[in-house]
């Protein structure tokens, strides 16, 4: 499947705790944090209205993604995900926990698709770069020095 998710990983954070994750979960709206909280009933509405127009045009086998992802929400699935990285992590190691994040995927509404990469928008005066899933630190500085070279051109 061709899409621009990170997939299962563990991250340790700085406390020495490790989180497993994530998963590609649509929010429902610009600052919802969880099921609902922070969702905006105009926002809400127009997500699922979009989501549920991608799904009915299953462009990049959306429908597989959908119930792929969705089917994470329940332990024994996403167990099976992360304990293929971790083969000696046992069931009971999986604590949940509310810490949440979001990050930008762009949809193009039009071509009811995800877009894969990144997008650039240019003014005379300004660059916008959309998409910009998680450069990350890893590769924060190539990504810069791209950007640099994008406002060059005319």
């Amino acid at each position: 499947m061709n899409h621009p998710f990170l997939g299962a990983h563990f991250t340790r954070v700085f406390s020495g705790e490790v989180y497993a994750g994530p998963t590609a979960i649509p929010a429902l709206g610009r600052e919802n944090y969880g099921y609902i909280q922070g969702a905006k009933v105009h926002e809400f509405l127009r997500v699922v209205f979009e989501l549920s127009r991608m799904y009915r045009a299953n462009n990049q086998n959306f429908r597989q993604l959908v119930h792929t992802e969705l089917g994470k929400y329940r332990k024994r699935n996403f167990f099976r995900e992360v304990n293929k990285l971790l083969p000696e992590l046992a069931y009971e190691d999986l604590i949940p926990c509310n810490k949440v994040g979001i990050r930008p995927q762009l949809i193009n509404v039009h071509e009811k698709r995800l877009e894969m990469d990144y997008a650039i928008e240019k003014t005379s005066d300004s660059l916008h770069v959309l998409n910009a899933i998680s450069p990350a630190f890893t590769g924060s500085m190539a990504f810069a020095e791209w950007i640099v070279e994008q406002a060059k051109k005319v």
